[in-house]
């Protein structure tokens, strides 16, 4: 058996178990996190292989014949410098001496062509200031200084990863990620194009999801964000906790404090119409039971005439979602049924029936309306 709590960075480079796990592909997902949380010492050395194997995965290699040209040349740099401000430099560069011809070509021809800019010319770059980010097309990146890890999940299956907060996301197919190596500013940024959910650690420090114009800020909590460059809409799904939406407002004034966005709760979502440039709140497709008392998750609803008031402020408490109603008008509407899996929208559909009434949402909530009972 390897002695894996002996490896250093160079080791987990070069492990096919752990290259496979880093790209999704390993069949034993849980090995490699169990190892880590019996020797956190390994933290460091691990991460610092995960970076040099995703920025060199086979799957975003170029064909050698290619030439890179000179803004490819520089943000491959400003990758493998990212731990420069660290001072952790070196010992990149010992490792970069150390795989031989044959290593390389194994990780890929980007990373070949990484290592040689950095030995040749690359740090006269970054000790100039010359790789300023201002030229960066994207606006929204204008004032980060740290350099960013890009994982693309090429394949048909969902990628999982783990930042370096310990936060964890699934990346759907044909999704990139975007992110810091390390989070070491006050906000924890990371930029999405495609699909993912996210499970983010609480911290005091927030965590941004960058789409294009719209932004998702939270502290901790679990939500889904979609945002493919074909689509017309953007959408952000909140399973849990407490969520805020905004659009990227670039000519705002410097030290305002208003910001044209949303707080979102679980169930509820955002639609953010990309021509439009309109943030919108609705609910989820499918919400689910958030609080399920003592019982188990196939919550049976039993009523024996039960006022239609009382079962729609129990579906409010057990769904977290608001539902608006006028209860003087509905108090004489007495329900007897058994709801257990369907979905809300279909309990409120037998509900409703039941008693000739209504529907709709608006704003993140349900709205009942009928002409009551007599």
């Amino acid at each position: 058996m390897k002695n894996y709590e002996h490896y250093t960075a160079e080791d987990f480079i070069q492990d096919g178990s752990f290259r496979d796990w880093v790209q999704g592909g390993s069949r034993e997902e849980t090995f490699w996190p169990n190892f880590l949380q019996k020797y956190p010492e390994k933290k460091a050395a691990m991460q610092q292989a995960e970076l040099v194997v995703r920025a060199a995965s086979p799957s975003q290699a170029r064909p050698v014949e290619e030439d890179l040209t000179e803004r490819e040349i520089r943000r491959e740099v400003k990758k493998f410098l990212a731990k420069a401000e660290t001072e952790q430099l070196g010992e990149e560069l010992a490792l970069d001496r150390k795989l031989d011809s044959r290593q390389k070509g194994r990780f890929g021809y980007r990373y070949a062509a990484a290592a040689v800019v950095l030995i040749i010319g690359g740090l006269a770059w970054y000790f100039s200031g010359d790789l300023s980010l201002n030229q960066e097309t994207a606006s929204s990146k204008k004032a980060t200084s740290v350099s960013l890890v890009e994982t693309s999940n090429l394949t048909s299956e969902p990628l999982r990863l783990r930042l370096d907060d310990e936060s964890e996301v699934v990346l759907s197919p044909n999704s990139r990620l975007s992110y810091p190596a390390y989070f070491a500013d006050s906000a924890r940024i990371v930029y999405l194009t495609g699909e993912a959910s996210f499970s983010v650690e609480r911290q005091d420090r927030p965590f941004l999801v960058v789409t294009g114009e719209m932004v998702t800020k939270v502290l901790g909590t679990k939500f889904v964000v979609r945002a493919f460059d074909a689509d017309r809409k953007y959408s952000v799904q909140v399973i849990s906790g407490k969520v805020a939406v905004s659009r990227s407002e670039l000519n705002r004034a410097a030290g305002s404090r208003e910001v044209n966005g949303l707080i979102l709760t679980a169930n509820q979502a955002a639609i953010f119409e990309k021509d439009l440039r309109h943030l919108s709140k609705t609910l989820v497709a499918n919400p689910l039971i958030i609080i399920k008392k003592d019982l188990s998750a196939d919550k049976e609803f039993r009523y024996d005439e039960i006022p239609l008031p009382t079962i729609l402020t129990e579906l409010e408490h057990s769904y977290g979602i608001a539902i608006q109603f006028d209860e003087p008008n509905l108090k004489n509407c007495r329900i007897t049924a058994t709801l257990s899996n369907e979905t809300l929208y279909e309990k409120l559909d037998i509900l409703c029936k039941t008693v000739s009434a209504s529907y709709e949402i608006v704003d993140g909530q349900i709205v009942v309306s009928g002409r009551g009972c007599k």
